[in-house]
């Protein structure tokens, strides 16, 4: 997982909690330099699952709401960093139906990564759409958090429903979404 997530995690934990919860987890992390990580290098996925439970551990917060939070102020960051990927889509389908270029080229352009598997995306009608991806890591929690902070930025008001399949031996995460009204 490339320290960027280890960064921004720490950095909504520092503002969300106070640099003392912070500063309470830093020393029990098994990865980083103190707490600094380099945004361009891979560290284990366990690793960020360990800084979630002692962050909610130390906030006294369930790792799941806290991984969904996480994933809501993430993407509040990705649209500063990369603002003119956002520009242009007119709602959160349209948007979602380019996220698999967005991750591919323009996120895989700043930050490589091997492990990075295709998202694949289908506009069931007006109102629904799915998302699917291959996974080995439980990011479920953080991947609805990321479509929350998507619906806000959009202004739609989503139901996100995740399923886990198993198909020729490789675990798939489906995500549909059901858009029901515009939030005012």
């Amino acid at each position: 997982m490339k320290g960027i997530f280890f960064t921004e995690l720490l950095e909504m934990a520092e503002r969300e909690y106070g640099s003392l919860a912070v500063d309470k987890i830093i020393p029990f992390l098994k990865v980083g330099d103190h707490g600094v990580f380099n945004a361009n290098m891979d560290y284990p996925f366990s690793q960020f699952h360990e800084l979630i439970n002692r962050l909610a551990n130390e906030v006294r917060i369930a790792p799941t709401d806290l991984t969904k939070l996480y994933g809501e102020y993430l993407f509040s960051r990705l649209i500063i960093i990369y603002r003119p990927h956002f520009a242009g889509n007119s709602d959160i389908f349209e948007f979602l139906e380019k996220i698999d270029y967005f991750i591919h080229v323009k996120l895989q352009a700043d930050f490589p990564h091997q492990g990075i598997t295709g998202f694949k995306t289908e506009r069931i009608n007006h109102n629904t759409f799915t998302v699917s991806y291959q996974s080995t890591h439980d990011l479920i929690d953080l991947a609805i958090g990321l479509f929350m902070g998507c619906q806000k930025f959009f202004n739609e008001d989503l139901t996100v429903n995740a399923e886990i399949k198993t198909e020729f031996d490789k675990e798939w995460v489906y995500f549909t979404l059901n858009k029901s009204k515009v939030l005012v």
